[in-house]
């Protein structure tokens, strides 16, 4: 039997970069993989390939800020494959803004509700389910930021993933009496399409120095393949060589 056989795994920010190949990775290990994120079409081709590996996919196209939209992958989910047994929330992004200065409070609020408010509404969506049944895993992808804010990172973007933190942290204390496990990941620098948004280039050479998106995905597996007695609550991930 495969590793992660009759578990179905949403997975947000699915459509590229990390959430992408964590999608294949899980299908591949005989996980049924919900797909949520914005662009449709590109979930489509993401389904498309899980189909190939001989998993199952289901397209849900969502923006991760609108409350009513991550409601509504939800139970798309739970129609289509049943109870969920874990949730990656992945989905995040950043700005050019990275200063106090140069960041509007519009800004602030709009990052915040994609990078740590979506987790906090899908995780609130999930937890009543899985403490009920008993088991469930919540991954939260977070950042070196949550660790080590900084200028380089944003300010935004550092505290939404300290957020990330403390949600994963309350997650924990009132999910692990009931079975429940969460984890916090921690990736430092990595090669998927939010690297393009810093205001410096990195050349090829470096972009394979860092952590890939295969990486991440094999991470997920291994966590979704423990036995529920065992909660990894923290990963920190850093590439190598820098």
């Amino acid at each position: 039997m495969k590793a992660l056989q009759g578990k179905t795994i949403i997975i947000t920010g699915a459509s590229s970069g990390f959430g992408e190949a964590t999608a294949l990775a899980c299908a591949e290990a005989g996980a049924a993989v919900s797909l949520v994120a914005r662009r449709q079409t590109e979930l489509e081709r993401v389904a498309r390939l899980a189909r190939a590996t001989g998993g199952r996919a289901l397209v849900c196209p969502a923006d991760v800020s609108d409350d009513e939209q991550i409601k509504g992958a939800v139970e798309k989910t739970r129609g289509e494959f049943g109870a969920i047994d874990v949730l990656f929330n992945n989905a995040g992004t950043n700005m050019s803004a990275r200063s106090i200065a140069d960041t509007s409070p519009e800004q602030w609020r709009w990052l915040m509700d994609v990078n740590l408010t979506s987790a906090f509404v899908f995780t609130r969506a999930v937890l009543d389910e899985m403490k009920n049944r008993g088991a469930g895993l919540i991954i939260n992808l977070a950042s070196r930021a949550g660790m080590q804010p900084s200028l380089t990172a944003g300010l935004t973007y550092s505290a939404s993933k300290i957020g990330m933190d403390a949600l994963t942290q309350v997650t924990n204390q009132e999910g692990n009496p009931h079975g429940v496990r969460a984890c916090l990941f921690n990736p430092g620098l990595g090669d998927t399409p939010i690297i393009d948004l810093r205001p410096t280039t990195f050349s090829a050479e470096q972009r394979a120095r860092m952590i890939q998106p295969e990486d991440i995905a094999a991470t997920i597996v291994f966590l979704c393949s423990l036995p529920p007695r065992v909660n990894i609550d923290l990963i920190s991930m850093l590439p190598t060589r820098k």
